[in-house]
């Protein structure tokens, strides 16, 4: 094994202070205190507030900017924190030359026994700065979630990541509709990120109910039936399987608690039912959901969740200023992440700039790329965005079926449509640029049994996040993201066809494009329909 190998520590599972060995009771911080917030990864726990490193439960004799550059690597990790932010952190207001800082992260790494054995939690990453590759868990309010425990909350919210990128903002968005609505849905496509917003927004929402919070992760659940049940038992009830519902609504009725219901789609009737069963019922409720398909059910306020913010084919700015774009600084952290020798240049940006944007700024597309950069290179990843193959590429070995490749996250979608739905996406796919609703109600008409029912179709597209749409200013424009487009194309040779003789659509169909500055007036009989249906238009 050479000295650059990296080996990323796992993490146990650990609990809340409490849980921590008898020995550390005395060092730990007090049950309830904001100071209970601590990292943990391989043998450690870093206690920031309480500016205290424990291995193994013992204390370990750390130096005081040592241990302020571990927090902010700890608070950062998985992310390069540059070199001027660490020295203005440690030595606020000193000037400092950079071998000082060095000689701190040194003796940081003996401390931690970097090194030894092959370890190794901090990265240099050359003439940037360091970064903690150790994975890290983030045990944030214990003492909130004990007291939503004590008040029957049966389940541990899921940790959130250590740090997110660009989503800050839309967690502020969200929080602050669950201030003034009582149901809110985060809508978007697979692999934007919704779970991981929900989680961070209920960590953040954990005074505001008194650690009260409670978090149901539908995937699990294959049948509709079962959704109430599992409801039941994730509160520790032993509800009766004929109807749960009296017992979940006896439990919840007085209670001002945060429900959170993650991954609707595939039982979106019943958790609209559900939801709507339970708002009527317990007036201090809040719901927060999230689904790649709106739930279209009583008092729900849906929030679009886009993906990360990319640098437009026209930005020509600097290495530096391209960094600051999220969905760039999401790749090039989880490059630096995998332990590869990556510098954002000048000469590089435009590519990592131009993937991004490849990737509709998905941010399990990026994770998935960003891991292909040690062993392919920019340019070869670029030249596979070209094919379909980058849809297949493995993520996390731990990770949920539908979130280990980008096709297995599709598939997720694509399994609940029906075949009319497939049919017109297929079609849709022949489209490399946006599209007027016209045009994709013309692509609906020459496959579907019943033509009038084109809008419909498109509608339903929309709502479960396979077609995307700008309403901008002036007319609108709809399209297709590169990963579903590509999927679809991918799908289209062994679709079964809906009627037979099918009509060729756009000639050979792949490869098509449209004129994309096609701004001729929609017809009046589209534009009522649109009204009809309550369609976005």
């Amino acid at each position: 094994m050479t000295a650059d190998t990296v080996i990323t520590q796992e993490v146990s599972a650990v609990g809340p202070p409490n849980a921590l060995p008898r020995a550390t009771q005395a060092n730990a911080p007090a049950q309830g205190s904001a100071a209970e917030d601590f990292f943990a990864f391989g043998p450690y726990r870093l206690f920031p507030r309480q500016r205290l490193l424990l291995k193994d439960g013992n204390a370990l004799p750390i130096g005081n900017r040592s241990l302020e550059i571990l927090i902010l690597l700890a608070e950062r990790q998985g992310e390069v924190v540059g070199k001027n932010e660490l020295i203005a952190r440690v030595w606020p207001g000193i000037n400092i030359e950079e071998g000082g800082l060095r000689v701190q992260v040194a003796g940081l790494r003996k401390a931690l026994g970097d090194g030894i054995g092959g370890a190794c939690y901090i990265k240099t990453v050359a003439g940037r700065g360091y970064c903690l590759v150790a994975t890290t868990d983030h045990f944030e309010s214990a003492g909130a979630i004990a007291r939503g425990t004590e008040r029957g909350q049966a389940q541990r919210l899921p940790l959130p990541l250590a740090r997110m990128v660009g989503r800050d903002n839309d967690v502020r968005k969200v929080s602050g509709l669950l201030r003034t609505t009582r149901f809110v849905t985060v809508h978007g496509p697979g692999g934007v990120g919704k779970t991981t917003a929900a989680i961070a927004v209920a960590h953040d929402q954990l005074a505001s109910f008194q650690g009260d919070i409670h978090f149901l992760d539908l995937a699990k659940i294959t049948e509709p039936h079962l959704l109430p049940v599992a409801l039941a038992s994730s509160f520790g009830l032993t509800a009766p399987t004929s109807d749960p519902n009296a017992a979940i609504l006896e439990l919840v009725r007085d209670r001002r608690m945060l429900l959170i219901f993650d991954s609707c789609e595939h039982l979106i009737d019943a958790a609209a039912a559900l939801i709507e069963k339970i708002l009527r019922e317990a007036p201090d409720i809040r719901v927060l959901a999230t689904s790649r398909e709106t739930l279209r059910a009583d008092g729900e306020h849906v929030y679009r969740l886009s993906g990360l913010e990319c640098p437009s084919v026209e930005d020509e700015q600097s290495a530096e200023r391209l960094f600051s774009r999220p969905a760039l600084s999401l790749f090039i952290n989880k490059v630096a992440a995998s332990g590869h020798q990556f510098e954002l240049t000048e000469s590089n940006a435009q590519i990592v700039a131009k993937i991004c944007r490849r990737l509709d700024g998905l941010a399990l597309a990026i994770n998935l790329a960003a891991t292909r950069v040690p062993t392919l290179g920019l340019s070869q990843i670029v030249g596979s965005l070209e094919t379909n193959t980058w849809l297949f590429w493995q993520g996390h070995r731990t990770a949920l079926p539908r979130h280990q490749t980008m096709a297995a996250s599709i598939d997720w979608s694509y399994s609940l449509l029906d075949e009319d739905e497939k049919a017109v996406l297929h079609h849709l796919s022949a489209y490399r640029e946006s599209f007027t609703l016209d045009a994709a109600c013309e692509a609906a008409r020459q496959v579907l049994l019943t033509p009038f029912d084109d809008l419909l179709v498109i509608d339903k597209l929309i709502t479960k996040s396979l077609i995307s749409f700008d309403a901008g200013q002036g007319l609108a424009r709809y399209r297709l993201l590169n990963s579903i487009r590509s999927y679809a194309l991918e799908r289209r040779d062994t679709a079964v066809s809906l009627k037979e003789p099918r009509r060729t659509f756009a000639a050979s169909g792949y490869g098509c494009s449209v004129d994309s500055s096609r701004t001729a007036p929609v017809g009046t009989d589209t534009i009522e329909r649109t009204r009809r249906i309550g369609m976005p238009f």
